[in-house]
């Protein structure tokens, strides 16, 4: 089973993100949100097919010590066409978000072997899943769902987490400071 690094949404902003959510589960009752998947809405900064979970843990508990949480801007929804197909909400890609992804990398230096390509630096695309998974017919329909509840908004990356999927199994996960904005 694969490992994800996470980082989440705080509380409101994931809260805000209920109804594109909602809007993909009415299209296709098979999609894989995250409300099915019983994870917080997160965007995710390495996917790795192994990895030595302790070793992982400590490598970001020690980067996690120095790493404010972390402002975005939600400003447009968007489509990894598949297969699968997800669904998700594109932050804007500021300098902060890349540097922060550039340290995240650094720090976990050793498990890049290990990384899924689409996670590497210079192929990363930065979204916050609403869903995946969605039959190729239904895709349409949970396209213009999300486009009825969108508007852009404000998030906040709270925390780090590193989960095992699927199912998901949170293996490891801590608080980030404060943001200093």
């Amino acid at each position: 089973m694969p490992f994800a690094v996470h980082l989440d949404l705080d509380p409101p902003s994931a809260a805000a993100l209920t109804p594109l959510i909602d809007a993909v589960e009415r299209a296709d009752p098979d999609a894989m949100t995250p409300r099915r998947a019983q994870v917080a809405p997160h965007l995710s900064l390495g996917v790795y097919d192994r990895l030595d979970a302790a070793a992982m843990s400590a490598s970001l508990q020690r980067f996690a010590a120095l790493q404010p949480a972390c402002d975005i801007q939600l400003s447009s929804l968007g489509l990894f066409p598949g297969p699968p197909a997800v669904l998700f909400a594109a932050p804007v890609v500021a300098a902060e978000l890349l540097d922060l992804y550039g340290r995240l990398h650094h720090a976990a230096a050793r498990f890049v072997p290990h990384c899924w390509v689409h996670y590497l630096p210079g192929d990363w695309v930065p979204h916050v899943t609403l869903g995946e998974g969605m039959r190729p017919a239904l895709v349409p329909a949970a396209i213009g769902n999300a486009i009825a509840a969108w508007q852009p908004r404000a998030a906040v990356l709270n925390r780090l987490s590193l989960v095992r999927f699927h199912p998901v199994e949170l293996l490891w996960s801590t608080a980030l400071a404060p943001s200093h904005a």
